[in-house]
């Protein structure tokens, strides 16, 4: 059986394999076992698995387990795209450390025998992450490379296909159109945006429109995602880490990142 996916993370075991994650373009986490996976050796042949890379690898037939049920072990693999100049830019990789580090915080973990690879159910987690990846590669080459416009642009999206996207179209209180009023207030806490009729607080109602037009912003597009700063990105991380039971300091990346 053949996989495709993006190396999320990857653990040296013993003196040179890789146990690594991949997301699999079904939107699931799949664990392999990589031989010789850090490279060396008496050629010197470089890792291919590096953070951010999409792999094809071909599994085989398992008679025993290895560590754990989930782990599959890798008979070939070959790489399929890297992002080279990611590694050479600190925020980008923090960036992309981030991005990782909040998949795994919903991801459903593939079990071999008993998950359908073909179940394309959350695919479109796939879609945004590749997207995100290709795209601050691409800033980076271009040296139009700004962390807070790909960090909000990917919540947004992520949070869209995730299903826990805020409404932002009628106060949660009132029920009265946003866009409508002239001040709103978000509130991550709660989940919701409010007018400031019936909420106290600073008019986000800037914040509000970039939300709306991070929904409607194509990728290839991220180049004209003006007016994004850290502390809207601070209140997306808020959000979803509410929604999932976290505090931001669970992402070891978010002080790096907003240090």
């Amino acid at each position: 059986m053949v996989f495709e996916g993006l190396v999320i993370h990857r653990v040296p075991y013993k003196e040179r394999d890789l146990i690594v994650k991949l997301l699999l373009r079904n939107g699931m986490v799949g664990s392999f076992y990589i031989y010789g996976g850090q490279g060396g050796g008496k050629s010197h042949k470089p890792s291919i698995f590096e953070l951010g890379s999409m792999m094809r690898i071909m599994i085989k037939d398992q008679k025993t387990k290895i560590d754990s049920s989930d782990l599959m072990i890798s008979a070939e693999h070959s790489r399929i795209w890297e992002p080279q100049s990611v590694r050479h830019d600190i925020r980008a990789f923090y960036l992309v450390c981030l991005y990782f580090e909040l998949i795994s915080k919903f991801s459903i973990t593939f079990q071999p025998g008993t998950s359908d690879y073909q179940n394309l159910d959350h695919e479109g987690v796939f879609s945004v992450v590749s997207n995100a990846l290709f795209y601050i590669e691409d800033a980076l080459v271009k040296k139009q490379f700004e962390a807070g416009q790909h960090l909000t642009l990917f919540m947004v999206k992520l949070l869209f296909h995730l299903g826990i996207m805020p409404d932002t179209d009628n106060c949660s209180y009132c029920q009265e159109e946003l866009l409508e009023m002239p001040g709103v207030v978000f509130m991550p806490a709660n989940g919701q945006f409010a007018c400031q009729n019936c909420a106290q607080g600073e008019n986000e109602r800037g914040f509000l429109l970039r939300i709306k037009k991070g929904y409607q912003t194509r990728y290839q597009e991220y180049a004209g995602f003006l007016g994004t700063n850290f502390s809207e990105c601070d209140k997306l991380i808020q959000y979803f880490c509410h929604q999932y039971h976290l505090r931001p300091v669970e992402l070891r990346s978010y002080s790096l990142l907003f240090k």
